[in-house]
């Protein structure tokens, strides 16, 4: 089910996913804090996984419904921003 524009309240809305990161001079910059911040985020990723992810996927799995699984969007670096066709407009949810 795709979004409505804010904007103009169209229908007619495309999904595009752009991946985000820093480059190679930043990396060299602040490569000592920049490691240790990624492993933190997996630490936490993992934690947020074992502690809700699991347990959730699983009851909504018996009341037969879907689950977004909010692990994904920690680990990813994929900003997800939509674009429409009437309009013109991007936005993001």
């Amino acid at each position: 089910m795709n979004p409505r524009c804010p904007k103009c309240g169209g229908e007619h809305v495309q999904l595009t996913t752009e991946h985000y990161g820093h480059g190679c001079l930043w990396t060299v910059i602040f490569g000592v804090l920049y490691i240790c911040w990624r492993f933190i985020k997996y630490i936490i990723g993992m934690i947020l996984f074992a502690i809700y992810d699991w347990w959730a996927a699983i009851l909504h799995a018996i009341c037969g419904k879907g689950h977004k699984w909010i692990c994904r969007s920690w680990f990813s670096n994929r900003r997800r921003t939509y674009y429409c066709h009437d309009c013109g407009h991007n936005f993001s949810e």
